[in-house]
């Protein structure tokens, strides 16, 4: 029942299974919403001016309205410690891709096996050992969903379940058929119950006042993200800002966001780069050697070294990435503007793509998980591999440091503009047939995970700014717009800084290219910054004879390749060494200067890595969906969203009748079906906080519970080439909405302190995010061990986050967390429990840390989330 405000008979107590006084007085709870001096406002409820965390006084009547509300919210949960018995479990949809590999449900003996769905979806079961095997059939009748018994199944002790989904058999037509395997690189998952149940007991069916806000459908809540998807033919619609000062921020972001996803931070170390040159040819006034840097020890780059035969004084540098040629830099095409620029007085050094001529036996390839949860790929090797490049021309005792350019066409403009945006000491950047927001590049060197999110080629090249830049488009390929949308935009970064007489595009007449016709552009172009020549024809290319290949290949039968030349595997292992000294080396265990540099390294990382945004309070939007009452607290279901955002996250808040301003967000793997237990009423831990008289709230992020579609249950943005260059990982996205949720959650008026639990699988994920999640009382956090049969490294799916690792991991989570109050149970040996210890030490809160290997009671849980102490 609901209690209304007046009085409650002694009759009314045996209802409630509580002592029973003479008279109860029920009296509203005002709420009132005090400042304090000197900081942002604080949401303190009071009543009539007694705080909430002491009774009103023992002789008013509002003392026995305040007994009553506790004595009635005790009355919800039991004050032993003892584990109640399991008689009955609840799987949302999103648990099945779990259900298959196996759970422990710690049910044992005959259970009755329920689904909540439409009349016309015919359910039924079949098992066979620990398998339970669901089967769909279509039947006439109605789209409401209800409860129904499909079966029964006999349940071992100390034995993992297995619930698969099988039909129905659906065929399509051909094109769509072949539209869909070319849409997927997976079969869809087949149609499964909105909600499944299994109890070894005969009871009423479950209540859904917890589970979910629609009741009368199946359907997910409206998030567009699970069919949304941006692709490597869209840019992010760059402009520029307002001012040149957010700019200047903006670009220091772009800058990190550039070094994280390629892999680069921290930076490596650079080690002799051990160059040989050899090989020299003398042509028509000028010369090419042959050049091999080792870039990494025993991984080389090859590349020529054009040069003017005679030259006085120092003489400027030039670096030329090639394109995805099939010959690379031995094209006769790729070869003319290094000739030329060399008959102009330059030193020109073209280098290698990874896996191209002199390193082909490399190959063009360098991705795995294992590098992939590293921030390791081939972008990282190309882009490292131009650094250094450049770290040896400069290096050159007649190379000019301060007048540096860089040119490349394709998926060397590419590497041009990513070069130039990382590295100040180019000084002229002229990306070819590449700077577009209609295609961001096809080629796994151009794609790391999370590298244009939020961004795009565009805007890397303003980068360049206030350096000059010259772009060259063609009519034939994606550049065909430069001059009414690329150019448009960067220039506008130029203007902001008062350089537009810096930067310059065109677009010529060709298919994709870097014909003569473009060379002699850009020859004019970079003529006139880095030589000084104004007039364009004294820079216009004659004709010219290229070298035939194996006159420019540094490797061969009197040059043979180094021995221990690293292959893809040991480089792969060399890296992550490499990565693991250098975290160990800031880690808190170390020197308190390094740490705090650690810190900025190890927050950076996370920052860009999760994505994670603390969204403005008015940028969020509530829609209501449903409010139920019930005895001693409220039921409110609503969908978030932020503004400019496809979200609709599902969440249900529980309101006890006399709050007392504390709000506790639960997350759970199953989501919101977390906060019940079998029977769908609220489970020890959700009674103990209302009890205490805590707010609880309860989330499905995107792809859990009421956010995944029943009838088509992808748990993953819609699949594209390179899709985790333009878009948030699972993970990523699962992360922002509990970031989202959290923030409403303080902006109401009746909270004055947040806190967080994670259990099961959910607590690695919390973990991880952890220190990006601001204004948090307590936090409470479960590590449970990997599932029967995993190896000690495995994490769960929930983590599953590209270059997580750079931050150092969970480890590097729970030492960022220092000095916020933290409570760890479970595999606490997951965190490497000893760089938090050491930060919390140095933080000079070691108290605020507690590391626990077994689970507390949802009592004494609760109790250090209300009070700080268990």
């Amino acid at each position: 029942m609901f209690l209304k405000p007046g009085l409650l008979p002694i009759s009314t107590f045996p209802a409630l299974g509580v002592p029973s006084p003479l008279v109860f007085a029920l009296r509203p709870v005002t709420m009132k919403r005090q400042v304090g001096a000197g900081s942002a406002p604080r949401r303190d409820v009071t009543r009539s001016g007694v705080p909430t965390a002491m009774p009103p006084s023992h002789s008013s009547p509002r003392f026995l309205g305040w007994i009553a509300t506790h004595a009635i919210l005790l009355a919800l949960t039991t004050t032993t410690h003892a584990a109640e018995p399991v008689t009955s479990v609840i799987y949302p949809a999103s648990d099945f891709p779990a259900l298959a590999n196996g759970v422990t449900t710690g049910l044992v003996g005959e259970a009755t096996v329920s689904v909540w769905a439409p009349s016309r979806d015919d359910w039924s079961l079949t098992t066979e050992g620990e398998t339970i095997t669901l089967k769909l059939q279509h039947r006439p009748g109605d789209t409401v969903p209800r409860w129904h018994d499909i079966g029964t199944a006999k349940i071992a002790h100390d034995r993992r379940l297995k619930i698969v989904v099988v039909g129905p058999e659906e065929k399509s037509p051909p094109e769509k058929t072949a539209a869909k395997k070319k849409a997927r690189s997976r079969p869809a998952p087949r149609p499964v119950p909105a909600i499944l149940r299994l109890s070894t007991q005969k009871s009423i069916m479950p209540s859904l006042d917890l589970l979910r806000g629609r009741i009368d459908t199946i359907e997910a809540s409206p998030d567009r993200r699970r069919g949304e998807v941006r692709t490597n033919q869209q840019g992010a619609e760059f402009e520029a800002p307002s001012t040149a000062e957010a700019w200047l921020d903006r670009r220091t972001h772009l800058r990190d966001q550039l070094l994280v996803t390629l892999g680069l931070w921290p930076i490596f170390p650079k080690a002799p780069l051990k160059p040989r040159v050899f090989g020299k040819l003398h042509r028509d006034g000028y010369t090419i050697e042959k050049i091999v840097l080792e870039t990494f020890p025993g991984f080389t780059l090859s590349g020529n070294l054009y040069r003017p035969e005679t030259a006085s004084g120092k003489i400027p540098g030039i670096l030329c990435p090639h394109g995805h040629w099939e010959d690379g830099r031995l094209n006769p095409e790729v070869q003319q503007r290094c000739i030329r620029w060399a008959k102009l007085g330059c030193a020109v050094f073209m280098y290698d793509m990874v896996g191209y001529n002199d390193s082909k036996p490399f190959t063009h390839e360098f991705l795995n998980d294992r590098l992939r949860h590293w921030g390791l790929s081939l972008p990282t090797l190309q882009t490292w591999n131009s650094i250094r490049a450049l770290d040896w021309l400069t290096s050159l005792p007649d190379v000019d440091v301060t007048r540096i350019g860089c040119t490349g066409e394709s998926g060397g403009g590419t590497q041009t503009f990513l070069l130039t945006a990382l590295d100040d000491r180019i000084k002229f950047s002229a990306p070819v047939v590449m700077v577009s927001d209609s295609f961001q590049g096809g080629c796994v060197c151009e794609n790391a995970a999370g590298l244009r999110i939020g961004t795009d080629n565009v805007e890397f090249a303003a980068m360049c700014a206030p350096r000059p830049l010259f772009m060259v488009g063609a009519s034939g390929d994606w550049t065909k717009l430069t001059m009414e949308r690329a150019y448009p935009a960067i220039r506008g970064v130029y203007s902001l800084i008062g350089s537009t007489n810096r930067v310059g595009a065109q677009v010529f007449d060709f298919p994709h290219n870097y014909n003569q016709t473009s060379r002699n552009a850009v020859y004019a172009a970079m003529g006139r910054w880095l030589l000084g020549i104004d007039e364009p024809e004294k820079t216009r290319e004659g004709k010219q004879q290229p070298e035939k290949p194996e006159d420019l290949l540094t490797f061969g039968p009197n040059h043979p390749a180094p021995m221990d030349r690293k292959t893809p595997e040991q480089l792969e292992s060399y890296l992550i060494e490499t990565r693991r000294r250098q975290l160990d080396a800031i880690a808190p265990t170390s020197d308190e200067s390094r740490w705090e540099a650690g810190r900025r390294i190890l927050k950076t990382a996370l920052a860009i890595r999760t994505g994670i945004v603390d969204p403005p309070y008015s940028s969020i939007e509530s829609r209501a969906i449903r409010r139920i009452a019930r005895e001693g607290y409220q039921v409110l279901h609503a969908e978030l969203d932020r503004e400019k955002s496809s979200e609709a996250i599902p969440i249900v808040r529980l309101i006890p009748a006399r709050s007392s301003g504390r709000l506790t967000v639960i997350v759970h793997p199953s989501g919101k079906a977390g906060l019940a237990s079998g029977d769908g009423e609220p489970t020890k831990l959700v009674r103990s906080l209302l009890a205490m008289g805590e707010q609880v709230v309860g989330l499905d992020p995107l792809f859990v519970g009421e956010s995944i579609d029943p009838r088509d249950p992808i748990a993953h943005r819609p699949e594209t080439v390179h899709s985790e260059t333009y878009n948030p990982s699972t993970t990523a996205d699962q992360m922002q909405d509990l970031a989202t949720v959290l923030t409403w959650c303080r902006s109401q008026e009746d909270v004055r302190e947040l806190s967080l639990v994670a259990l099961g699988e959910s607590g690695y994920q919390v973990m991880l995010a952890r220190p990006m999640l601001p204004g948090l009382a307590r936090t409470a956090i479960e590590l449970p061990p990997p599932p029967t049969g995993s190896h000690a490294d495995a994490w769960p799916s929930t983590i599953d986050l590209p270059g997580r690792e750079q931050s150092a991991g969970l480890r590097g989570s729970a030492a960022l967390s220092a000095p916020e109050p933290l409570w760890i149970f479970g595999r606490v040996d997951a965190i490497d429990p000893t760089w938090a210890r050491a930060s919390y030490e140095k933080a000079g809160s070691p108290s605020m840390l507690v590391l626990d290997e077994q689970a507390p009671t949802p009592e004494a849980l609760a109790r250090w989330i209300d009070r700080g102490t268990n």
